[in-house]
Formats: C-alpha cells, structure tokens, sequence
C-alpha cells in the first residue's frame, strides 16, 4: 500500500505523555489492499498513545460498520463491528516483531521516528470480523440472503440420507 502520511505518527518531538489520535476509515481505505475482504466501512478509529521513556503504548478502539460479502448467498453484508487492540513499540537494532510470546512489540531502528499505523488498522478492522458472515434469519426462521441464490445452492445440496 501506498503510504498517504495520514495514518503516520511523528515520535520526533513528542512528549512523554498520553496523545490521543482519531480517524475515520471508509471503503476507499480498504480499496488501496487487494486482498480486503472489506469492500466499504465507516469505521471510528481511536488510538490513544502513551508515549513512556523506553517504548510506546498504543491502544486502538474501532468501532462502526463494515461491508463484507454474506457467506452463504454472497450478497452484500453491513456488519456492526466494535474491538480494542493494544500494541507496544520498542527500539531496538533491528527492526520488526518482537520474538517472544507477545505478537503485539514491535521494534522499530533507533533512528526512525515515525510509524505508519495504516497497516495495524487494516488487519484489526478484519480480525474484529466474525469467522462466520451470513444474513440473519427472519422470525420464522427463514434465512434473509439472496432468494435466487439459495434457490441454486438447494439445487446443488447433497443430502446424506
């Protein structure tokens, strides 16, 4: 993806403190990664960064809705989303992802100064998903996705009878 500088934090000058930032993701967003499954959002992104002498606390909130493809008739689907995240970033000689138990370190080189968080809220948009995607179900019972489509997959069901 093309770094915007809009998701980017600058370390360089920044107090020891908390700093709060906020942003809106939209499909356009999710546009710029091939492999989104997202295809529109209005999502709310709240970071708060808790800038301490050795490393850098950064705890994510997103919340709002995403579209995503229903699982069964493959319709589009608005889903309510809503998660926090946290993640830690320390400096070190080399850059990357902690080796210990804890995917959420980061280590970035001593001399840079700035992080690109696009990246981080991309794949806590899509890990906040459910595993499974599909209309509700209406009060009696009958499922809200695609008629036609459930009409052609009843064709090609198998039964085990």
């Amino acid at each position: 993806m093309e770094d915007q500088g809009l998701y980017t934090i600058s370390f360089k000058g920044l107090s020891s403190g908390s700093h709060f930032y906020e942003w809106t993701i939209d499909g356009s967003f999710f546009a710029l990664y091939k492999t989104s499954e997202i295809s529109d959002a209005g999502i709310r992104v709240q970071l708060t960064l808790l800038k301490r002498s050795l490393f850098f606390e950064l705890n994510f909130m997103l919340s709002g809705w995403a579209e995503v493809s229903c699982d069964r008739c493959l319709d589009p689907l608005k889903l309510e989303m809503e998660s926090d995240a946290q993640m830690f970033v320390k400096f070190g000689d080399h850059e990357g992802e902690d080796e210990s138990e804890d995917n959420d370190v980061i280590i970035l080189p001593y001399v840079q100064d700035r992080l690109d968080v696009a990246q981080y809220l991309y794949e806590y948009a899509h890990l906040s998903l459910p595993i499974r995607r599909v209309h509700t179900d209406d009060a009696n019972g009958q499922a809200t996705c695609n008629a036609e489509m459930l009409i052609k997959l009843n064709e090609f069901l198998v039964n085990s009878n």
